[in-house]
């Protein structure tokens, strides 16, 4: 590659590449040359951010931290080149060029479209030991990677290659690193291989709590009250609120959140929706003093889309008071649902959070939800199960109050009318938590597998069998799960 040839060849870029990502401090683009694929990563000089960040120039320090992964035999981006003074739509910047790998994707990508399609990984284990290899030898060439997560992986066949060499440092392998990378893979990986990448390093227990994950799902919840590419603010008329855009990652339980709304279809379809509230058009699954609980049909982005709507009211005169610093129903509900989301917790996909407000204060509030298709659980013919059917939809339900619980959170209200058993063709049956309003952080009096216990006996079809299920799903191994299991009775009145 001539550094003149190159030189002119990128004098227009915007206009023969591709922009692959863009951030405030990053762009990357594509683009070939002399039939060979490159991506060129530009990192602006923006003076609000630059003289407070700099350390030298970023795209220098990419290049010789490349170069380093290269030497310690470490799978990376060749870099070809870096440009310091270099000017990309009249902005003045540094850039860095490296060798395209392809055909390839990143490794978070191939692994969420496996589990979207309900399909088993097959390369499961080759991917971990791989994953493994790589930080050991990160830890071996004294270095570091500040932003280690499956998006920094580049699967290619049968091969990965570490990303982002920006984030590489030198000093070894930090604390924050590792379990940074634990908290990308919390979602796939399973306990044998998070002890075994853990014990790579060290031979202390693994820790059961984790400051990296607490900060990014406290990152994620502040982003849901924002505005960003995930998340945006609808104001219509004495109304406000908040909807759903765009995820990064959707989940199998949940089909709306492969679809990416705009502003404009909450613009249209709010009023009509407010209307339709208003005119008492939609289905009443509950109405009470507390509020109204509606079902129906709306139209986003040019498709009928089944929701759950809820509008809370004030049943006890207090509540107009405790409300002050708390928020109302509806936005306490909003960034509970998206709480469980991030921890990957099956819940209803909530769409839209709106509220009116008189000087400030919270006078109506209303939320929808995507509606989970499925029965009840109070009302799911339970011998129409077959046995394995059965046993497996048990067991799912006490593993979601134990992922549940060891995530933080606790369900005050885990009773059998606040499921809904989707019947999902690949999985079979999957529990689904409908009502958020009685998650909270702290133990409750009545420890959530108790409370679903007591409700699953109230259940026409229940079986001492479906007990011993649900304790065998929530705590297989523990003393108390033994002794339930010895009692023939299971659950008295007495317990």
């Amino acid at each position: 590659m001539s550094p003149e040839a190159l030189d002119e060849f990128l004098r227009d870029l915007p206009a023969i590449g591709t922009l692959v990502k863009s951030h405030p401090y990053r762009e990357i683009w594509r683009f070939e040359f002399q039939g060979k694929p490159f991506y060129l990563k530009f990192y602006p000089r923006d003076e609000r951010w630059f003289k407070r960040l700099y350390r030298g120039s970023f795209a220098l320090r990419e290049f010789t931290n490349l170069q380093a992964l290269q030497r310690a035999k470490i799978p990376a981006p060749r870099a070809v080149a870096q440009l310091s003074g270099f000017v990309l739509n009249n902005r003045k910047g540094d850039a860095v060029i490296l060798e395209g790998i392809e055909p390839a994707e990143q490794l978070d990508c191939y692994i969420n479209e496996k589990v979207l399609a309900g399909e088993a990984l097959a390369d499961h284990r080759p991917l971990a030991k791989m994953i493994i290899e790589i930080v050991q030898k990160l830890g071996q060439a004294k270095l570091g990677h500040a932003d280690l997560h499956l998006g920094n992986f580049l699967k290619q066949g049968e091969r990965l290659f570490l990303l982002d060499g920006y984030a590489v440092r030198s000093g070894g392998m930090k604390l924050d690193h590792i379990l940074t990378l634990g908290h990308s893979v919390s979602r796939f990986a399973t306990r044998t291989d998070m002890l075994r990448g853990w014990r790579t390093f060290t031979d202390a227990p693994l820790p059961r709590k984790s400051a990296v994950r607490r900060r990014q799902w406290r990152k994620f919840l502040e982003s849901c009250v924002g505005v960003n590419k995930y998340f945006g603010r609808l104001i219509a008329g004495e109304w406000s609120g908040r909807f759903y855009r765009y995820n990064k990652f959707p989940r199998r339980w949940a089909p709306i959140s492969r679809t990416t709304i705009e502003l404009a279809d909450w613009q249209s379809e709010w009023p009509r929706l407010l209307k339709r509230i208003q005119a008492d058009q939609f289905e009443i699954l509950k109405r009470s003093a507390s509020g109204d609980v509606l079902a129906g049909e709306i139209v986003l982005g040019g498709r009928p889309v089944s929701v759950v709507i809820k509008r809370s009211r004030h049943r006890k005169w207090y509540r107009y008071f405790n409300e002050i610093g708390r928020g109302s129903r509806a936005a306490r509900a909003w960034k509970k649902a998206w709480s469980l989301v991030v921890r990957d917790v099956p819940t209803a996909w909530p769409l839209l959070m709106m509220e009116r407000r008189v000087l400030g204060y919270t006078v109506d509030n209303i939320i929808v939800f995507e509606r989970v298709r499925g029965t009840q659980l109070s009302d799911l013919d339970l011998d129409a199960l077959a046995p394995v059917a059965r046993q497996n939809l048990m067991r799912r339900l006490g593993r979601t109050l134990r992922l549940l619980e060891s995530r933080g959170l606790k369900q005050y209200d885990s009773k059998f009318t606040n499921w809904i058993i989707m019947d999902d063709p690949r999985l079979g049956p999957v529990p689904v938590i409908i009502d958020v309003d009685g998650i909270r952080t702290i133990t409750p009096p009545l420890w959530p597998i108790d409370r679903l216990l007591r409700s699953m006996r109230e259940h026409p079809q229940y079986r001492p069998e479906d007990s011993r299920e649900l304790c065998l799903g929530y705590a297989p191994y523990s003393r108390l799960t033994r002794e339930r299991l010895a009692d023939e009775e299971v659950f008295t009145d007495e317990e």
